[in-house]
């Protein structure tokens, strides 16, 4: 469903302001009086069906909680199915309105983000009854399911609600061997039980968070983040002004490791009091979604910047609410080489001026040659570690400073890791929209066991530059995929192939299939590169994206 909000601000200039709820953006004339809209628009539009109770809560609306991207949802299929008519708008206020007042608590959404942030090749193994997944499990992920909060009465209409709408949901469920009796009777018995008691409506972490006061998030940030495509780690600031009714918009600048710098502007509306969903519009006439969630004290905001439409490519972004004393937030890079000498970037918030390199302390075996400081926030030393300093993590510190991020001494890698080491990329370009996989080459050191791959190892970072290949998995003989799925440049990236038929495979096959991608990394030093492969799945093309799916 497209939703569109406009907003005009005190000097009557026209703000536009996107409420982004993945699938796209919105824009809604917003005119707030002493009685919030969304509650009138709600008895309007929706209690023609949707009956008041002895409360006056409209039945089943009033009676789950979910959040912004699922309500959006279920707007979506009361337009689709049901025939309700909303103005241009509407739907903006509507989703806005039923997020904050039923919606989820911080601790929640928690283990459930992924799906907010479209993390698309997260692997998962939720810890569910075997009835869940063959009646469930099968058809959308289970963060779905746990991202609703109902009444036992609400969970009990799920299957009726289901097979009204889906009549093929025997059959589909029956394939799965999970299941000892026919999808509806299981569902009865076995499933709505389980959730109605699981993911109830009334809660303490909700009844708690209704109650506390919400942050202010106007102000400066400081921002760490991480893009596992060319432009590696970043940092950056963010400056938020409040435009009132929990929206904001700001101006933010990124410093990439290679010296690259982007500017843009970011336009967000917060929902639920920490749910952050905005659009930024960069240089170049780009732009970018953003999905934050905030900490329940306000000071912090996590989660993803979405390159790309559907979230298949993105960047990891922390940002930090300046005016909490001084800080270090993080360095960069996050593993040094004994024996060499190199810089090292120290980012935080509020640094003392004029710092000299004896303020920095690094440790054992590394001395800081020289430094340079820029602002009150980024410190570049030059750092000389000695060839016999000791292997092992030590903290980063700055004299009057709080915060100790880790700094990683090493002498030598011992082998890479590809991430993700599972994915899956769809082809399209002609009929539907092409799903991206973006990999990057991570080095490791075995743990104090000496074995690779063991709980102990130890992260030490991005590498490269590395080579990369696509090989094929083979299942049979003349497996012919590796030709058609698509390619990957020398940046990781992952391009597949047109969507299909293609009359030059076999039956005209879609270019479909799964392959190996492969990189090769030569560390300094080293007599012969060192490889990692990755699982890539490129499954049939897809044109439905449901905010969650």
């Amino acid at each position: 469903m497209r939703l569109r909000r406009e907003n005009t601000n005190a000097k009557n200039t026209a703000i536009r302001l996107f409420l982004l709820l993945f699938s796209l953006a919105c824009w809604v004339p917003q005119t707030w009086g002493e009685q919030a809209p969304g509650a009138k628009l709600l008895e309007e539009r929706c209690s023609g069906c949707h009956t008041p109770q002895k409360d006056g809560k409209l039945d089943a609306i009033e009676f789950q909680r979910k959040t912004p991207e699922g309500w959006e949802m279920t707007l979506d299929r009361m337009v689709r199915t049901n025939g309700v008519k909303l103005q241009p708008g509407e739907g903006a206020v509507l989703v806005k309105y039923l997020s904050d007042r039923y919606g989820l608590a911080p601790s929640e959404v928690e283990p459930f983000l992924y799906v907010l942030e479209k993390r698309n090749s997260t692997v998962t193994q939720p810890e569910i009854p075997k009835v869940i997944q063959g009646s469930c499990v099968q058809c959308h992920s289970y963060a779905r399911i746990a991202l609703q909060r109902r009444t036992p009465e609400m969970w009990r209409r799920i299957p009726d609600t289901k097979l009204a709408l889906f009549v093929n949901t025997e059959n589909v469920t029956a394939s799965s061997g999970l299941l000892g009796d026919f999808w509806y009777t299981e569902a009865k018995k076995e499933v709505i039980p389980y959730l109605a008691k699981k993911y109830p409506f009334v809660s303490d972490a909700w009844s708690k968070w209704q109650a506390a006061p919400k942050p202010d998030y106007a102000g400066n940030w400081k921002v760490v983040g991480h893009d596992p495509g060319k432009g590696g780690d970043y940092t950056g600031q963010l400056t938020l002004r409040a435009l009132g009714d929990d929206r904001y918009e700001g101006e933010f600048t990124h410093e990439f490791a290679d010296g690259a710098t982007v500017s843009g502007k970011t336009t967000a509306i917060i929902y639920t009091g920490f749910q952050w969903r905005g659009v930024a519009q960069l240089d170049g006439n780009k732009k970018q979604k953003e999905i934050f969630f905030a900490g329940e004290d306000g000071t912090t905001l996590k989660g993803r910047r979405l390159i790309t439409e559907r979230g298949d490519l993105g960047m990891d972004e922390t940002l930090y609410k300046s005016g909490h004393g001084a800080r270090v937030l993080t360095v960069m890079p996050t593993a040094v080489k004994a024996g060499e000498t190199q810089k090292v970037k120290l980012f935080g918030m509020n640094f003392p001026g004029s710092l000299t390199a004896e303020a920095v302390n690094l440790g054992e075996g590394m001395k800081v040659q020289s430094l340079s400081q820029a602002g009150d926030d980024t410190i570049i030393a030059e750092v000389a570690v000695e060839s016999g300093a000791k292997i092992g993590p030590r903290p980063a510190k700055i004299a009057g400073v709080e915060g100790e991020p880790q700094l990683y001494v090493y002498k030598t890698i011992d082998y890479i890791r590809l991430s993700p080491e599972q994915a899956f990329a769809r082809p399209g370009g002609v009929r539907a929209q092409k799903i991206f996989q973006q990999f990057e080459v991570i080095a490791y050191l075995n743990g104090k066991d000496g074995v690779k791959g063991t709980k102990d190892d130890v992260k030490l970072g991005r590498v490269g530059p590395a080579q990369w290949d696509v090989e094929e998995y083979i299942r049979r003989l003349n497996d012919d995929e590796a030709r058609f799925v698509g390619t990957v440049d020398q940046a990781g990236l992952f391009t597949p192939a047109d969507d299909g038929p293609n009359p030059q495979r076999h039956m005209s096959e879609h270019n479909v299939g799964d392959v190996w991608v492969e990189a090769w990394y030569k560390p300094d030093g080293a007599k012969r590169p060192m490889g990692a492969r990755a699982f890539m799945l490129v499954m049939p093309e897809k044109f439905n994206f449901p905010p969650i799916e």
